[in-house]
């Protein structure tokens, strides 16, 4: 993808799906791209309310790792250090308060669209788009 122009909201849901769902990823990916979908998904998750104590943003993260990345070998406490590198979140000095950067934290830029996408939701409703598929392959190699 050319980085020069916003990563759409289409793109980042294929993505986002791809890199979840169907890649066996473990670990960040290497793609600078694709490590940024990743990161803004986690932040979109959590959304824009306030101030989050360390607890509390570490629960965060816990969920998304759990329930929508689903990629082996990320834990929270580093997920957290790269949402803090990358300038999704701010924390304080002594690291007990984080809050969403409300600055975009540089290219690859979002498309304005991506602010309102529903990570949880574009997530299960792929999930239950492979199981369908699935269910399709298994009832066709049944009657083979």
């Amino acid at each position: 993808m050319n980085t020069d122009q916003p990563i759409t909201r289409e793109y980042f849901i294929k993505h986002l799906v791809n890199l979840c769902l169907r890649s066996g990823l473990s670990g960040f990916p290497k793609d600078d791209v694709n490590q940024h979908i990743l990161l803004k998904s986690v932040v979109l998750s959590i959304g824009k309310s306030g101030a989050f104590t360390e607890q509390e943003i570490n629960e965060e993260l816990k969920y998304w790792i759990n329930h929508i990345g689903q990629i082996k070998d990320i834990d929270h406490i580093t997920l957290r250090r790269r949402l803090v590198d990358a300038g999704y979140l701010t924390r304080n000095k002594d690291g007990s308060c984080y809050q969403v950067s409300q600055l975009e934290p540089g290219p690859p830029f979002f498309d304005e669209t991506i602010e309102h996408i529903e990570i949880l939701e574009v997530i299960e409703t792929a999930r239950e788009e492979i199981a369908r598929r699935k269910r399709k392959y298994v009832t066709q190699e049944k009657t083979k």
